[in-house]
């Protein structure tokens, strides 16, 4: 069995995928007690992974680079003498570190894992509906596969975050003066990046309104200068609490702890919160749970449309145009009702109010 002494772990992006790799960094120190990882990040969206006591060492690296930064990068990678790179990313920037590593397969150090992305087979899912990826595993699993090769040991690939206590404070001190309580408000993610994703506005402002009927605290949460926040913000203004782009991704993932549920878009939000051990309503349109993304804590649920589309899934992140006639018939046929009767936490809000209204006089 391979016994690496420093390996370097390769992923810049994207947050909800930064959050997916998590399980690599712990079972990995699982397996290989003493060795030393280094992680090569983005120093934007890699704050995420933050304060993880699996990883020894992060190196930070902006997104958008000149050939002369990418060759100093190497260079100081070279130096390093790692014995293991896991490119856990497969884009052009980190293909191109990986094979000037080894030089270029010259070399047999370092030892080299990559993810494999199964874009062939999600391209034949989109194009032309042919599903080989009905028994594939879920992306964190995905990613746990080269080290399980080694290992007779069983992995767990439940995700996690590690906010300092920094952050802890700064979140309690929100809570507090919001008058939020400990798992008794819900947090809405009503933005995406891209527009294939994205629930109708007018659907969460209904499902708002049904929440806010039931005296559920609501909270709105995304990045900066999200649309779909600014406009339910003003919408209901001092009627929800709009947290959207006030806080960094460890932040945010500390609010999310803090949420009974949270009901968003396939996004980097659900990825957060689940990370966090709060279940997630994710609204799946465009995208298909296939492909890798599903969440997975038994709490968790995906509401996606039971009609048979012949057009789904068309879009690998929600990028690009909708070719149906009845424009994103996959998220407007799940409607806020559906949504509402399979929040959870319904039930508690229902009986509490009863409750209170059958003790007034």
């Amino acid at each position: 069995m391979l016994k690496p002494n420093k390996i370097l772990i390769i992923r810049f992006s994207a947050l909800g995928d930064l959050v997916l790799t998590t399980p690599i960094f712990r079972e990995m120190k699982k397996v290989f007690p003493d060795v030393h990882i280094s992680l090569l990040t983005s120093a934007g969206d890699g704050s995420v992974l933050k304060n993880n006591p699996y990883i020894d060492h992060i190196i930070w690296h902006k997104r958008s680079e000149t050939y002369s930064e990418l060759k100093k990068l190497i260079i100081k990678l070279k130096k390093e003498n790692y014995d293991l790179v896991y490119d856990a990313h497969r884009s052009l920037r980190s293909i191109w570190i990986v094979w000037n590593l080894n030089n270029f397969g010259l070399r047999t150090t370092p030892n080299v894992w990559l993810i494999n992305k199964r874009s062939l087979q999600r391209s034949l899912l989109i194009n032309f509906k042919l599903n080989f990826l009905n028994n594939t595993s879920s992306q964190r699993k995905h990613l746990l596969l080269p080290l399980q090769k080694q290992t007779s040991l069983v992995l767990n690939d439940h995700t996690e975050l590690f906010p300092d206590q920094k952050t802890v404070t700064k979140i309690n001190n929100f809570l507090l003066k919001n008058k939020l309580i400990h798992k008794k408000y819900i947090a809405i993610g009503a933005s995406a990046s891209y527009p294939l994703k994205r629930w109708p506005l007018k659907y969460f402002k209904e499902l708002i309104s049904m929440l806010i009927n039931q005296d559920c605290p609501v909270v709105l949460v995304g990045g900066e200068n999200e649309t779909e926040n600014v406009k339910l913000g003003q919408e209901f203004s001092g009627k929800v609490i709009n947290a959207a782009g006030n806080f960094t991704p460890l932040e945010s993932a500390e609010l999310l702890k803090h949420a009974r549920i949270v009901v968003t878009n396939d996004t980097s939000i659900s990825h957060l919160a689940e990370a966090m051990l709060t279940p997630v309503l994710v609204f799946f349109g465009a995208t298909v749970k296939e492909f890798g993304y599903s969440p997975f804590l038994k709490e968790s649920k995906i509401i996606e449309t039971s009609e048979n589309l012949s057009c789904r899934p068309c879009s690998r992140d929600g990028r690009g145009k909708c070719s149906n006639p009845d424009r994103l018939r996959c998220l407007t046929s799940l409607t806020p009702e559906m949504a509402f009767s399979i929040i959870p936490e319904l039930n508690y809000y229902n009986s509490e109010k009863t409750a209170n209204n059958n003790s007034n006089p």
